[in-house]
């Protein structure tokens, strides 16, 4: 549990802007290891803990989806030695898997919709994404409200509109 808490603190302090902005050119740390090795490392020693009996507090479940975020975070880093190598979709894919292994570790419904996670849409009329972040309870909210506009009625029926 001591070596979890300046894991998670780096976590916190990476937040979602990390992946946009070097610390200094290619991304490095005062060091010199880039921030995407800081961050495997992490996971490394997380994965660690957690084979190795798991965290204090932590449930089967938790810790199902906290190695399951880890296969994903491994998986956008695979080949890449530098953040600056990482494409847009996999910088994404990054900070989602990160942002939800520390939603388990904080293991709170308030951290979990406090949760900050982007995505890709496409832009209305073009083939062109745009990259949206937020909150997972507005991301949520966002869903659910186009669901509802969907499931409207399309036509007018009895006493509509006054006629």
């Amino acid at each position: 549990m001591k070596r979890l808490l300046p894991c998670l603190l780096l976590l916190w302090t990476l937040g979602p802007a990390w992946a946009d902005e070097p610390v200094q050119a290619g991304g490095a740390q005062d060091d010199g290891r880039d921030r995407l090795q800081v961050v495997l490392e992490q996971q490394r020693a997380i994965r660690a803990d957690l084979d190795d009996g798991g965290i204090d507090g932590l449930s089967p479940r938790q810790a199902s989806a906290i190695r399951k975020a880890q296969k994903e975070v491994f998986a956008a880093a695979e080949g890449k030695q530098r953040l600056d190598q990482l494409s847009m979709d996999d910088k994404i894919r990054l900070d989602n898997a990160l942002e939800r292994i520390q939603a388990e570790l904080g293991d709170s419904r308030t951290a979990r919709d406090g949760q900050d996670v982007c995505w890709r849409e496409r832009v209305s009329g073009t083939s062109m994404k745009k990259t949206r972040c937020g909150t997972e309870a507005q991301r949520r909210e966002a869903r659910e409200g186009a669901r509802d506009y969907l499931e409207r009625p399309r036509t007018c029926g009895r006493n509509c509109g006054g006629l």
